[in-house]
């Protein structure tokens, strides 16, 4: 990779054959984002001045290490810094899980059912579920519950972006027991938990399994764990008719949580995808 002055679209090229080389898919848009990010601006400012804007010294040497830590299987939003999720951008980084298109259609269906009161968010992560919850429905408070103390340092400061953080408790805990709120008083619990199975993660792609927080994918040895859990824990804290609306990580999940015996809850509805993989489940408090 060069240091000459360059244009962004003279740039643009280079970084798309090296990455192309290296084997990423989406080099074209990756290094779009690589740019925008240098420059601090949007896709589509980056298209009318790719030809006429140069990139300064600085910047050609951190686009060429963004590019070598693309090419070592670094994910591209800890390159970044960011990813969006429901139309806002996420501050995401190691420690942190990455925020997953599939599950802001965990965050559509618990808005269906979620107009105001308390909701609790197991296992936050970046916390944006519980950011884009509170940011979406104005009467809501929150609570935000991790394991990790770098993803819940990733949450506050994603709830803090946001203006959200007197609105919501960030609860430290590794005991889903270990919950800051009275009993049958919350209207909602939401989580996305690990549900990889533990033998499978080392098949996963290596930006995943290499850098995205163990702790957030390993679902046990079925993938169960945490569901089991959930279901186990979420009839305490939730009101008479409060709702536990999870992501699912495949169809078989699905089928076997549809037929597992939770008391104090009834299954509503398992949803799926735009794939058809049944990717939500939501249960009811009786």
């Amino acid at each position: 990779m060069g240091t000459n002055r360059e244009t962004l679209y003279q740039a643009k090229k280079r970084t798309v054959q090296a990455l192309a080389r290296a084997g990423i898919e989406r080099a074209e848009s990756e290094t779009e984002w690589f740019l925008c990010s240098l420059k601090e601006i949007s896709r589509s400012r980056f298209l009318l001045i790719a030809s006429e804007v140069y990139l300064t010294e600085e910047e050609v040497i951190s686009l060429n290490q963004m590019v070598q830590r693309r090419i070592s299987g670094e994910p591209l939003q800890y390159i970044i810094g960011y990813e969006s999720f429901w139309g806002r951008d996420f501050l995401v980084g190691p420690g942190c899980l990455i925020p997953r298109p599939e599950t802001e259609l965990v965050v559509e269906e618990a808005l269906r059912h979620f107009v105001k009161g308390s909701f609790l968010d197991w296992g936050t992560g970046s916390g944006c579920i519980a950011a884009t919850i509170l940011a979406e429905r104005p009467l809501s408070r929150g609570v935000a519950i991790e394991v990790s103390p770098q993803a819940i340092e990733w949450a506050w400061k994603n709830l803090r972006r946001y203006n959200l953080l007197h609105r919501c408790l960030l609860w430290h805990s590794r005991e889903m027991s270990d919950i800051p709120v009275p009993s049958q008083s919350l209207d909602l619990i939401i989580s996305n938990p690990p549900y990889i199975p533990t033998a499978a993660i080392g098949r996963l792609m290596k930006e995943v399994a290499g850098y995205e927080p163990y702790v957030a994918l390993d679902g046990g040895e079925d993938g169960l764990l945490y569901y089991k859990e959930l279901l186990h824990v979420a009839p305490i804290w939730l009101k008479p008719g409060g709702m536990l609306v999870v992501e699912l990580g495949d169809s078989t999940q699905g089928e076997v949580l549809a037929n597992y015996n939770a008391l104090g809850l009834r299954l509503m509805n398992l949803a799926k995808d735009f794939q058809g993989i049944y990717r939500i489940a939501v249960w009811c408090r009786v």
